[in-house]
Parts: C-alpha cells; sequence; structure tokens
C-alpha cells in the first residue's frame, strides 16, 4: 500500500472519528443545555436525540413537555409528539452572531393538552406567573405543527372547553427576543397557515358549537358546516330549566372571511374584519311558555356590543339565501305556532363597537314571511349611544294574511282572512319608548277570535271587533289608510318583540282609526 492512500485511510479514520466524537460532544452540549436552561416548572423529555452535523439537523422522538404555572389563561399545558425536529441549524449564527437560527422546526402528530386557571384569586399556585428568561433572539424560518390534536380542559379537568380532532400549523419567518418573548404574543410571523377539522366548543351551560372544517391565512378564512345547537332536546330542556329559554338549532353550511387582521396587547384584543360572508345559514328557534318568564331586563343590541370584553370592527356582513323559523309552544295542548323567514338576505354594514364619532350600524335585509309575502327593512342604531336609539323602516307587500294563521291561532287564539297588498313603515325610538308612522292598503282584511280549544269561532266578538275594523273604502287617492305609533317597550323582552308591538300599535291604528295621513 503507497504512503499517499496510507494516509488518506489514517485521515479518513481520524475524520469519521472526529465527526462522531463531535456528535458526541454536541449530544453532551445539548442534553446539559436542556438541564439547566429549561426553567424548572417545564419538564421537557424525549426517548432518543438524533444529530447530523454536516446538514445541521437535530431530532428527538417520543417528545414529551409539561409546563405548569400560569401561562397566559392556561395553569398546565402538556405537549406529546412522535417526533420535534429542527432542520438547518446555524452553528457560525450560535458561535459568532450570538443568535439561533432554524432553518425548519417541525413537530409531528402532536397532542396538546390544556388546562385553564381556577378563577380564585388567592390561589397563589394558580396565579404564579413563570416568564420566560430569553438570552438571545431566536429564528425560525419555517414552523410546521403536522397533524395535531387539541384539548383544552377547565381547572378541575371536568368540562372540555374546545376539542380539535386534526390541527395543521405553517408559519413563516418566526422569530422571538428578550423584549418580545415578554408581550402577549411572544413571538411574531408572517405568512401563514391553520387548518382545523372537527372543532367542538361548549357555548355555556345549554348550547354547543360545531365545526367541520378551517383553514386560515393572512387574507381570509374559510369555515365549512358550522352548528350552534342546544345540547338537550325540547322536552329535556323544559325539565332542564326554571325560566323560559330559547331552544336554538342553526346551522350554516359555510363562512368565509376577507381581509382580517387582530391587534392584541395585555389589555385588549381588537378584531378587524373586511367582509364576512354567511351562506344559508338556518336558524329553528323554539320556545316553550309553560316555564316561568324572566322578567330581568334585556339589553338590546348596542349595549351588547358595548359590553364585549373585546373589540371588533366589522366593515361587511352579507347574509345569502337564510332561513328564520321560531316557534312558540304554549301550554294549550295544540301544535307549536310557527313564524318563518325564508329565502332572507341581509346586508349589515359597520358593525363596530369602536369608540368613534359616528359609529352607527346600517342593515338591509330581505325575506319572504311565510312564503305569502316580501318583507324590506332598513334598521339602524347607534352602538355608542347609551340611549340605544335607532330608525326602522320597511315594507310587506302582497302578504295573504291567512298564512299567518299557523302562528296566531295558537299562541294569540286569533285568526285573520284577507290581503296586505302594501305596509310601509317607520319606527323611531330607544331603550325606553318608540314612535312612528304606517300606512296600508288591503283588501277584505277581517279578523276571528277562537275559543280556548282553537276549534270554535267567538263570533259575538269577531262581529262587533269586525265593526271597528275599516274595510279600506275610506282611503286616499292611492288606496292607503294611516296610522300612528306610539309604544313604550317591556324592558324583559327582545327588541324584535318591540319591533312586533311597535307594528301592532300602528295595525290597530290603521285598521280602527279615519285612515286619514295627519
Amino acid at each position: 500500500m503507497s504512503k499517499i492512500l496510507k494516509w488518506l485511510v489514517v485521515i479518513l479514520i481520524f475524520s469519521i472519528g472526529g465527526y462522531m466524537l463531535a456528535e458526541w460532544k454536541m449530544k453532551h452540549e445539548i442534553i446539559s443545555f436542556l438541564e439547566r436552561k429549561v426553567p424548572d416548572h417545564i419538564n421537557f423529555s424525549y426517548d432518543k436525540l438524533s444529530i447530523n452535523l454536516l446538514e445541521g439537523n437535530i431530532a428527538f422522538s417520543d417528545v414529551a413537555v409539561v409546563s405548569l404555572g400560569k401561562q397566559t389563561s392556561s395553569c398546565e399545558i402538556r405537549v406529546n409528539a412522535n417526533e420535534l425536529s429542527i432542520e438547518g441549524f446555524s452553528y457560525w449564527k450560535i458561535l459568532f452572531q450570538k443568535s439561533v437560527y432554524i432553518k425548519t422546526l417541525t413537530l409531528s402528530t402532536p397532542h396538546l393538552h390544556f388546562k385553564t386557571c381556577p378563577k380564585d384569586p388567592n390561589n397563589v399556585v394558580a396565579n404564579k406567573s413563570n416568564p420566560i428568561n430569553l438570552l438571545k433572539e431566536i429564528f425560525v424560518e419555517e414552523l410546521k405543527f403536522e397533524s395535531g390534536v387539541v384539548e383544552i380542559w377547565d381547572a378541575n379537568e371536568e368540562i372540555e372547553l374546545i376539542s380539535v380532532a386534526s390541527l395543521g400549523l405553517h408559519l413563516k419567518d418566526v422569530a422571538t427576543d428578550p423584549e418580545t418573548i415578554t408581550k402577549y404574543v411572544p413571538f411574531t410571523f408572517s405568512n401563514y397557515q391553520i387548518e382545523l377539522a372537527q372543532f367542538k366548543a361548549p357555548l355555556g351551560e345549554y348550547e354547543n358549537l360545531q365545526m367541520a372544517s378551517l383553514v386560515m391565512n393572512n387574507s381570509s378564512i374559510d369555515m365549512t358546516d358550522i352548528s350552534l345547537l342546544t345540547k338537550y332536546s325540547k322536552a329535556e330542556l323544559s325539565k332542564q330549566i326554571t325560566y323560559e329559554r330559547d331552544h336554538v338549532s342553526l346551522t350554516i353550511p359555510a363562512i368565509s372571511i376577507n381581509d382580517h387582521n387582530y391587534v392584541a396587547n395585555k389589555d385588549s384584543l381588537q378584531i378587524n374584519f373586511k367582509e364576512v360572508k354567511l351562506i344559508e345559514p338556518n336558524l329553528e328557534i323554539y320556545r316553550d311558555k309553560s316555564p316561568l318568564e324572566d322578567f330581568s331586563t334585556k339589553p338590546l343590541y348596542g349595549t351588547l356590543l358595548r359590553r364585549l370584553p373585546f373589540i371588533i370592527a366589522i366593515d361587511t356582513i352579507l347574509i345569502q339565501q337564510g332561513t328564520i323559523v321560531y316557534k312558540e309552544d304554549a301550554p294549550n295542548n295544540v301544535k307549536a305556532g310557527a313564524l318563518r323567514f325564508t329565502n332572507l338576505n341581509a346586508d349589515i354594514n359597520n358593525l363596530s363597537n369602536l369608540k368613534t364619532v359616528n359609529n352607527t350600524v346600517n342593515i338591509k335585509l330581505n325575506a319572504n314571511l311565510m312564503d305569502a309575502g316580501a318583507l324590506h327593512l332598513d334598521w339602524k342604531f347607534k352602538v355608542n349611544d347609551p340611549h340605544d336609539s335607532f330608525l326602522i323602516s320597511g315594507k310587506l307587500s302582497n302578504f295573504y294574511t291567512e298564512k299567518l294563521n299557523d302562528f296566531l291561532v295558537p299562541n294569540l287564539r286569533t285568526q285573520t282572512t284577507g290581503t296586505i297588498e302594501q305596509l310601509y313603515f317607520t319606527i323611531s325610538g330607544d331603550e325606553y319608548t318608540s314612535s312612528g308612522d304606517i300606512k296600508m292598503r288591503y283588501e277584505d282584511f277581517k279578523f276571528q277570535l277562537l275559543n280556548k280549544e282553537r276549534n270554535g269561532v267567538k263570533k259575538v266578538l269577531s262581529f262587533i271587533g269586525n265593526l271597528f275594523v275599516n274595510d279600506g273604502s275610506k282611503a286616499d287617492e292611492n288606496g292607503f289608510r294611516y296610522g300612528t305609533i306610539s309604544v313604550e317597550r317591556t324592558q324583559h323582552k327582545s327588541f324584535f318583540n318591540y319591533l312586533w308591538i311597535n307594528l301592532q300599535d300602528g295595525l290597530v291604528d290603521v285598521l280602527t282609526s279615519n285612515g286619514k295621513k295627519e
């Protein structure tokens, strides 16, 4: 064997040995670093550590991380993953620029388990904050969570607050430093993509929120098969409650959000959406009138927006081809009365609780009422007005009133006949009182009062009532009769009850007064 070949073999052996020694040394340094630098409240464990010095790759298999103590709203965080891999680790950066650079960090099939903090302010352990003291800048070119599972539980681990069956996360240009790590969001990033599947969360004691999928990036959010459902059947809910409560079934096949961004700090969160689109939402509300009536004050929508624990600003909400069905079941052994709005399309602008001077929500709505008449509404209210002032106007045309009997007969023991050819109204008011004007053109409008069994007509009362209902003959040259509206709000009922009693007051005035325009 020539001397050159011998030297090459010796160099190769020393190179391999040196590389193996360097790998062993690097493993030892990593293990020592984790033992020294991982905070006491964090337990980091793994089954195997693999290193490739030439490519700058590090991989931990069967990773388990447990963090105890208050981290934002969580008091315990547990993460298990098949592998934590680091690719493209820069030795130059850490040795000479005192920073950490990683090309790709991947967490494979992670299972994330969060436990929230107890509400007891005197619980020292739960409220102990464990800040991370970072000494170097960290930059990760690409951060990936692949096929993750998320669980968030209450402090006693009795109620699952959020569950996600599949989570995919892809962040670009992730960076943090000693100052950023202390902020509400402890890192920055540029582009991102989040994919969720089978999201579930309880909303209070009675309802559940579910979603089949969510895809979110810098510019848009797309959700499919969203549902908000009461946990119990109608009969079971009535047994669970003392006071009246709606049984809710809301399903939305698709929601899309365009141009969104968020501003977060220690005190508040601001959510900004350019456009939100709801495709074919279907809302069914059932109210059993057997339980006790709840006489607590129902705030109007302006007050509800002001009370939100975060700031929201939505330029436009579009509702397309929606359906609303409201059923009310009085304890009378007859079927529940139903009020239906179909083919509902709405355009809602400037929905915001920002404290600006001109913060008026504008709502335009078109729908078919009981599949028998076209309804149009224009509704405006000022969110920051402490009196909750509003202005609402509308039009109902070609409405065959007998279609309303499905709701009137079981709930009001009244049935009607005739046609409302055109009805216009304008109502202005606040949280206490309202007033307005109404005009209507109708034909052969009559009503009948029913007996308690709803199978017979109280002929005498119906006859007397119809004597006071003008047949429309004393109308203006366009066939309209006019009326006025003046109403006091029932404080423990909803805004839509408020709207209903306004219309009811106006209709009575149109039908029973002289019908002349004042």
